[in-house]
């Protein structure tokens, strides 16, 4: 895929992404769901602006667009595809024994959840480290 498509591509999904955020934004000023609607609208609304910040600037210098055509090397694509798989994995069995132990674990679902989610992007990001080293 040609540069120029694949950021204009992103730029979109960026637009989508803010505009996912203030529709959440609108739910929550309404009152529908409001932890739920204010968790959406905090994590769309930074990622569109920073993806079409970061895909503007792309646009306008080269040494951008090279970076993201590294990204798309078979080699990277390989090591994310190969982390997100391990990662996942780890997170099932750690989410399976979760499951098991919850009558002898008292913690709430806000809780387990907020750490699931971070627990699961460390394990990603660890993997993804450990395979560019590996491969």
């Amino acid at each position: 895929m040609r540069r120029n498509e694949y950021l204009k591509r992103e730029i979109i999904y960026s637009a989508i992404f803010i505009l996912v955020g203030i529709i959440a934004l609108t739910g929550f000023v309404i009152g529908f769901e409001k932890p739920v609607m204010i968790g959406i609208a905090i994590g769309f609304i930074p990622t569109g602006v920073g993806m079409l910040l970061i895909y503007q600037k792309a646009k306008k210098h080269a040494g951008f667009g090279r970076n993201i055509q590294l990204e798309k090397e078979e080699r990277n694509t390989y090591i994310n595809s190969k982390a997100g798989h391990t990662a996942f994995w780890v997170s099932y069995r750690y989410i399976f024994i979760a499951v098991v132990l919850s009558n002898a674990i008292s913690v709430s679902v806000q809780k387990f959840a907020i750490f699931t989610l971070v627990f699961m992007s460390v394990v990603y990001f660890l993997f993804v480290a450990i395979y560019h080293r590996k491969y």
